[in-house]
């Protein structure tokens, strides 16, 4: 079992670099492979058409009608009288072609209006919806990333407290050592299986995450490099941060997007006030069998002006337009809401980044003393100068510290992708700077 997990922590790191899955490759198969990143790609495209049919109210339609009817009647005895013969069953059969031109359709304005807005609201839910979907992504490939890494640190201490364990109950045999320190050993060993057994299980959890997202991938991701050092973020001054939120923040594009949306939909209910004005003309042919003297067989057409307003509807009218005012109230609230949260959000990404900087450094100096302090307590021991509860605590914290400057790393990798989307600025070149950070 322990050689099976030793080999299997070596191909995690050792793999040949042809076949390393870099975060730009994973998502560029992302985005070929993930269903709810497709769903929101063809909403935005359905989106699209909204435009040519709000259009297709304010260009002419063409109808084309046909009919057949059968009528009969009694036939006029005062006709008969004055020599009119008329057939009592008579079959009409009628065909039309009637086209209609809008020349006032206030409502059909204002919704080709709306229907315009919709569409810029639909690309930034677009372009809010590929925000999230690269931190997804780099979150999900980090987190693979970090589970592999916290794996290798647990197998590692696992290993050293198993080799440790088995020098020390060789000296309870010998009578050299008491059997509280064999006992304390083993607990520190059994904790170390757990944790390494735990952050295993979390690893896999994370493979299968990211599969979700780019599909089924044999390939060893690639890792986070040696050289790995802190940038500070550029520019380096949360005011500047706050401002480019106010301007680019895609909350607060979305939200007053909405807030237009809802003013054009308030003059879209006010329309209904207006007449709706349409030029209608009529080509048609008729016939009629039998024929009679009071038959009208032939061609017709008919051109005209038509008129419909809709004087009084119970109230509707009125009711929808205080609706929409009230949803545009919502929106102004909206707004405020989208500003409050950008700049927290901005706020909050920022001075993350600004501690992840001492984080990472005071992490690191913990970990480099953590590993002398282990190295001397075990020396000290061999010497007599430490009993065994201090070199097994000195290496409990050795480990420990590793871990947390292991997770410090992936802290700030993340935090820099969450601060340029609090701005609105996380694009797929970001992803490719993000790579360079990588080795295979």
């Amino acid at each position: 079992m322990k050689i099976n997990l030793i080999l299997s922590a070596y191909l995690l790191f050792a793999s040949p670099a042809l076949f390393a899955l870099d975060l730009v490759n994973a998502y560029e198969r992302a985005k070929q492979s993930d269903p709810n990143w497709q769903a929101s790609q063809l909403q935005y495209e359905a989106d699209q058409l909204n435009l040519g049919i709000a259009n297709g109210n304010l260009l002419p339609t063409i109808t084309l009608a046909g009919n057949v009817a059968r009528k009969n009647q009694n036939v006029n005895q005062s006709a008969s009288n004055i020599g009119l013969s008329l057939p009592a069953s008579t079959t009409n059969k009628q065909i039309t072609l009637t086209a209609r031109q809008p020349l006032f359709r206030w409502d059909a304005w204002e919704g080709l209006k709306q229907v315009k807005t919709s569409i810029d609201l639909s690309e930034i839910n677009l372009r809010i919806q590929q925000q999230n979907h690269i931190l997804q992504v780099a979150d999900t490939y980090f987190n693979v990333l970090r589970q592999q890494a916290l794996t290798v640190a647990n197998l590692q201490e696992e290993q050293a407290l198993s080799e440790q364990l088995k020098v020390m109950n060789a000296k309870l045999n010998e009578g050299l050592i008491a059997k509280s320190d064999v006992s304390e050993a083993n607990a520190q060993y059994q904790n170390a299986r757990a944790n390494r057994m735990s952050t295993h299980v979390q690893l896999v959890l994370a493979q299968e995450q990211l599969q979700q997202l780019i599909g089924s991938y044999r390939e060893n991701l690639a890792v986070l490099r040696e050289d790995f050092q802190f940038q500070k973020p550029v520019p380096n001054n949360m005011q500047d941060w706050e401002n480019l939120a106010m301007s680019q923040n895609l909350g607060i594009l979305q939200a007053k997007i909405q807030r237009r949306y809802a003013e054009d939909g308030k003059r879209v209910e006010q329309a209904a006030l207006y007449p709706q004005i349409e030029a209608v003309g009529t080509y048609g042919y008729s016939k009629q069998s039998p024929e009679s003297i009071m038959s009208q067989d032939g061609q017709f057409d008919q051109v005209g002006i038509e008129m419909n307003w809709n004087a009084y509807n119970g109230g509707r009218t009125q009711k929808s337009i205080k609706q929409a005012t009230i949803n545009v109230k919502k929106t102004e609230a909206q707004v405020e809401a989208a500003t409050r949260k950008a700049t927290s959000d901005v706020k909050k990404s920022f001075l993350q980044l600004e501690s992840d900087e001492a984080k990472l450094q005071a992490r690191k100096a913990a970990m480099d003393s953590a590993t002398i302090v282990s190295k001397a307590s075990q020396a000290q021991y061999q010497e007599g100068l430490k009993t065994m509860v201090d070199v097994l605590l000195a290496q409990r914290n050795a480990f420990s510290a590793k871990q947390d400057y292991l997770n410090s790393k992936y802290d700030y990798l993340l935090h820099v992708l969450q601060l340029k989307a609090s701005v609105g600025r996380l694009t797929d070149q970001d992803v490719a700077e993000m790579n360079t950070w990588l080795v295979q």
